[in-house]
């Protein structure tokens, strides 16, 4: 119990005391006062209701006498911050260990004196534990994961940092009639607090592709920002994102594990939304395209257009002044966004020239047979078919399997094909193993270029035997 614990103590004894402070009564008068304030029940300032004997009573009115006001405070117990039910050389050990982690919790620490042997299997109690340590103020856990320190920054120009987030939004109707949540996906600049693409979409949850679909939009409005800075969120972790963040040539930046609020520039963006548009809507449902209308209407008509508490100027304004000067980096001259933000699989080629993808067979080039490929594919069309990538270079198409189709379709035979840029080695395997056998069946060797007819590089050996056969 601390100072202002046992001052309201007292001022709760000294009301119970009432008419005895002041009045002059009798001592018969005061006993019978006494007996009369003990039939009375009593509402104690921790809430709950108590019954006081009158030898109670009496010895509050004699302390007050004595000793005024600070009289009726309760003492402190003489073992205050010491444990009863504890042995004092384990209470100190119990305390250290506590104090050298604070996050260990109260299962730990017994735990932890058990196996060293400080104390046998039972001896402490999850309790009598949890009052030392609230006794020594350490009772709590600090929690884990977000710093406790906040700076407020900012961005000097305009592409320097985007900050993605999302917002889960109001119900919208769907085409069928039926009320389904939508999801705002928004990147902000945050030099100049600019809202660069922003926009709801009906969905089951945060998905990757609805999230790059917005980003994509971004790049297209905005150019190249130097840094995106994202949480830990789906959309945000997926592979998918690293890839494009990386082709592009954009630093991906992502706030600790559980500090979504490191985020604050968009997160106040989003409670300004709340406030301006969300509770303004009430109860009403409206379809996705007049939510978005909506949406954009408010983007440029009041924030867009009106100063920033942050930056002192107003977004739009601040963004183009930005842009102007050169501060925003254009999209290089024949980049191929689609290509870019096309997902990406890892699949094993089967010997047969076959791999699986999204639950089929797909086909491609036989010499990819046994090797790991890349398959790049857009998310947001379920039936186009995905693009194999050898070594991040386009290689070729899939088409889906046709074993029928394949019952009769010509083998090509792979004899292995000669370098690009090979110099001939001027030998002739053939020729050379004829000349052999002439020289040791007629015991002269036989003239140069005897048996350079008997291989010519423009006809296959096989085609001029099935013609001879023919003959």
């Amino acid at each position: 119990m601390d100072d202002d614990d046992r001052q309201r103590v007292a001022l709760w004894r000294f009301g119970v005391l009432g008419p005895l402070v002041s009045a002059r009564l009798e001592h018969g008068d005061r006993r019978a006062w006494f007996r009369a304030a003990a039939e009375r029940v009593h509402e104690h300032p921790g809430g709950r209701l108590v019954r006081l004997s009158a030898r109670t009573i009496e010895s509050w009115y004699l302390a007050y006498r004595k000793g005024g006001l600070r009289a009726l405070e309760p003492e402190a117990r003489i073992d205050c911050g010491r444990s009863r039910a504890i042995r004092a050389e384990v209470a100190e050990l119990l305390l250290r260990a506590k104090r050298e982690k604070p996050r260990r919790s109260i299962r730990r620490l017994i735990r932890m004196l058990e196996r060293a042997g400080a104390v046998c299997a039972g001896e402490l109690s999850r309790s009598s534990v949890h009052r030392l340590l609230a006794g020594h103020g350490i009772s709590a856990r600090p929690t884990r994961g977000p710093a406790t320190e906040r700076r407020s920054f900012i961005t000097e120009h305009a592409g320097d940092l985007c900050i993605g987030d999302a917002l889960h939004g109001p119900q919208v109707l769907t085409p069928d009639g039926r009320p389904k949540k939508a999801i705002l996906f928004s990147e902000l600049d945050c030099s100049t607090r600019y809202i660069i693409e922003s926009r709801f979409v009906i969905a089951p949850g945060e998905r990757p592709e609805d999230h790059e679909r917005g980003l994509k939009n971004a790049l297209l409005k905005a150019g190249l920002f130097r840094c995106y800075y994202v949480d830990r969120g789906a959309p945000y972790t997926a592979g998918s994102l690293r890839s494009i963040t990386a082709d592009l040539g954009i630093r991906l930046l992502y706030t600790g594990s559980g500090d979504a609020e490191a985020k604050g520039a968009i997160e106040r963006w989003h409670r300004t939304w709340r406030e301006e548009v969300g509770d303004e809507l009430g109860d009403r449902i409206l379809t996705l395209p007049e939510l978005n209308a909506l949406h954009w209407a408010w983007l440029e008509q009041e924030y867009h257009a009106r100063e920033h508490d942050t930056t002192g100027r107003a977004p739009r304004e601040h963004w183009l002044a930005e842009v102007a000067a050169g501060h925003v980096r254009p999209l290089p001259r024949g980049i191929d966004l689609d290509a870019v933000f096309l997902h990406r699989a890892i699949r094993h080629v089967r010997k047969d020239g076959t791999l699986s993808f999204r639950g089929q067979l797909l086909e491609v080039r036989a010499e990819l047979s046994g090797q790991r490929v890349e398959l790049r594919f857009d998310p947001h069309d379920p039936l186009a078919l995905p693009k194999v990538y050898v070594a991040k270079r386009f290689f070729c198409d899939t088409v889906p399997l046709d074993r029928r189709g394949n019952a009769t379709r010509r083998r090509r035979r792979d004899l292995g094909a000669a370098e690009p840029h090979a110099e001939p080695s001027g030998l002739d395997p053939l020729a050379l193993i004829a000349r052999d056998h002439y020289a040791r069946t007629r015991g002269t060797p036989p003239p140069d270029d005897a048996f350079r007819h008997l291989l010519d590089d423009d006809e296959d050996p096989e085609d001029n035997d099935h013609d001879n056969k023919e003959k």
